[in-house]
């Protein structure tokens, strides 16, 4: 069973995500996340993750296709207008990638890059739209094509971010115009998707995004620097009085994804910023 099917039959999944090398030699990208290979359920290839310049995330999910990694391909607003983003589209799909997400992308001044000019031609709702008219046999334009893609959509959701009933609202519209999956933001607080259940029902795919801290520095940079993410602080002081902080994160992440999947709530995990060689720690504690 690929992704799309094991999600649609209602199994728990494992996603993770990777970063596509800043340069022309792949071998190590290969390498590790070679190391993810039939233990995990897809790989996310970033798309100029912290706006900074890397081979695309297109090029980097069919390096991992040809490797026999099942590849999700990430496309985001803010480097491209719609002509680009529907060429990558249909791109993807003749080289057989078809696990889509969409983002909107963050700002550049957030990132690396500061000094590059955003596009934001569309935003994920509207590449969700044009894709599934892609799906539909024409582009943007209404010009036909020769044969239509077949894509599997997903977004991103954060249940950190208040008003809740906004995020949630956001949620249901990309799920309305295409979005079968959603891999969330780094969160710890199940009451918190507990109400997200309850608002949504129990139909929509999403994944829990769960990170290993590697160290102090990593925690402090997501929990000052990335948008939207929340850390309890009872993890804080674990990892501040830790002796060894790479152990205590893999101990905690492994703790969080046991109960996220006892409690039935959410479809699967999707590890951010996590190396593969933590990741693999965590499902051999798990025994996954």
């Amino acid at each position: 069973m690929n992704f799309e099917e094991k999600i649609r039959a209602g199994k728990f999944v494992v996603t993770a995500e990777v970063t596509p090398p800043r340069g022309v030699d792949i071998s190590s990208f290969i390498e590790k996340t070679l190391l993810l290979k039939d233990r995990i359920d897809a790989v996310n290839v970033t798309d100029f993750q912290n706006v900074g310049v890397r081979i695309t995330s297109l090029v980097g999910s069919y390096l991992l296709l040809r490797e026999g990694v099942e590849p999700i391909f990430q496309i985001t607003a803010r480097d491209r207008n719609r002509v680009a983003i529907s060429g990558e589209l249909l791109s993807a799909s003749a080289l057989g990638i078809n696990n889509v997400l969409v983002l909107t992308g963050d700002y550049t001044t957030t990132g690396i890059a500061k000094s590059a000019k955003p596009v934001f031609d569309l935003d994920t709702v509207n590449i969700l739209v044009l894709a599934k008219r892609l799906e539909e046999g024409e582009d943007f334009s209404g010009k036909k094509l020769n044969k239509s893609p077949e894509f599997f959509l997903g977004a991103v959701f954060n249940p950190n971010l208040k008003p809740l009933d906004l995020e949630i609202w956001k949620l249901k519209k990309k799920h309305m115009v295409g979005a079968e999956f959603f891999q969330s933001q780094l969160f710890f607080a199940l009451p918190l998707i507990e109400e997200v259940r309850e608002k949504v029902g129990k139909d929509i795919k999403i994944l829990a995004g769960v990170t290993v801290f590697k160290s102090l520095q990593m925690m402090n940079y997501m929990l000052n620097s990335v948008p939207g993410v929340e850390i309890p602080k009872i993890v804080i002081e674990k990892i501040e009085k830790s002796t060894d902080v790479r152990r205590t994160g893999i101990e905690i992440c492994a703790e969080l994804c046991q109960k996220i999947k006892e409690s039935k709530l959410l479809d699967g995990v999707h590890f951010l910023a996590s190396r593969p060689k933590d990741i693999l720690e965590v499902l051999n504690i798990l025994g996954w």
